[in-house]
């Protein structure tokens, strides 16, 4: 309300005193004439006024923009011919030796109803024009605010299914032992403890550093260990510069699994799982390799994980981070490029671009 009376004051004043800028070049600048400037000032800021509660009241800014027009146009109309005729009223009075407006030629006073007619439909427009634009920035930022929201629980959503399928399959992997080594059993479960302490303190985080992230990988693979035992075999490479790098939780923990659920798990022979981490120039890249050989035609037999996996990606960096994976020689291959040191940002999901035959192997 401040803002609407101080930008009342301040434009219909000195609106006002631009008009009587010229009799002041000419020295004609009387006492009476800055009193009827002013007072002219008032009647603006009242008809002005008188125009606006008519918006609020019946709603106007509410109309089509036809309706809207015509009552613009009648309201400059009726307000701007009282603001002329009260305009010529003082002039009048004030002015006793000049020229009188209402009863002199019709010319005069025709010109001051018109211009008051003209200024309040200017008023008008602008008026529609700002409460326009705060009303599209205002919906711009709640459109902005609902797909945040829409954004943060498919996130919430995706986190919440991961979790549950990392310990299915861990728990998976500890019944297998239970009768074979019940030794091996019990620090399984206790290392699974740990995992799982870690993996709940993550959950609602939107990213954790990437040695966090190793050291969970590392634990996993060896509880993995205890039932692949020579079957298994890890190979881990990072780059020291890239431990501080944020990436999304449980990221790395679901192709590390993916890589051995798929790959390792289906050889008698067993296999190899490598990892690395290294920075490039605009980012860094994150690959998880292991033995064996990607089928599309087998894609339909894999879990969420991954499919969760490229969501993510796409929810949280955009067209920022790429997922790919593809075959070589005798490994499968999936990298992972992520910003560098950059806190990751929603952007379109449409406008992400991502270089893969499938999302799952």
């Amino acid at each position: 309300m401040l803002l609407y009376w101080s930008t009342q004051v301040l434009a219909w004043t000195g609106y006002m005193l631009l008009l009587g800028l010229p009799a002041w070049l000419d020295g004609q600048y009387t006492g009476r004439f800055a009193a009827v400037t002013f007072a002219m000032a008032l009647i603006g800021i009242i008809s002005s006024h008188a125009l606006r509660s008519s918006f609020k009241e019946w709603r106007w800014l509410d109309m089509p923009v036809g309706k809207l027009l015509v009552r613009m146009v009648l309201g400059a109309l009726l307000l701007g011919t009282m603001a002329g005729l009260l305009q010529a009223a003082l002039h009048d009075a004030v002015f006793r030796d000049a020229e009188p407006l209402i009863a002199g030629p019709g010319r005069r006073i025709v010109e001051v109803l018109l211009s008051w007619v003209l200024q309040l439909f200017v008023w008008s427009v602008v008026y529609v024009a700002y409460h326009y634009t705060v009303r599209s920035r205002m919906e711009e930022l709640r459109s902005l605010r609902l797909e945040a929201a829409n954004r943060e629980g498919q996130l919430s959503n995706l986190r919440s299914q991961l979790n549950p399928h990392f310990m299915f399959n861990a728990l998976n992997s500890i019944r297998a032992l239970i009768e074979e080594d019940p030794e091996r059993a019990k620090r399984s479960i206790t290392l699974l403890s740990a995992i799982l302490r870690n993996a709940m303190s993550t959950v609602k985080r939107r990213t954790v550093p990437l040695g966090e992230e190793i050291d969970m990988v590392r634990s996993y693979l060896s509880l993995e260990s205890m039932r692949y035992e020579e079957r298994l075999r890890v190979h881990i490479d990072v780059d020291p510069v890239l431990e501080r790098s944020p990436v999304p939780p449980m990221m790395l923990q679901t192709l590390v699994e993916n890589a051995v659920r798929h790959g390792i798990a289906r050889r008698k022979e067993g296999g190899e799982v490598s990892i690395t981490a290294r920075p490039e120039q605009e980012g860094m890249l994150i690959s998880v390799r292991n033995t064996g050989q990607y089928e599309r035609s087998r894609s339909k037999d894999v879990g969420i994980g991954l499919r969760n996996t490229q969501k993510r990606l796409n929810h949280i960096y955009g067209r920022n981070a790429s997922l790919r994976i593809f075959n070589d020689g005798g490994m499968v291959v999936c990298e992972i490029h992520l910003p560098l040191f950059v806190e990751p940002s929603p952007t379109d999901p449409s406008k992400r671009t991502i270089d893969h035959e499938s999302i799952d192997h």
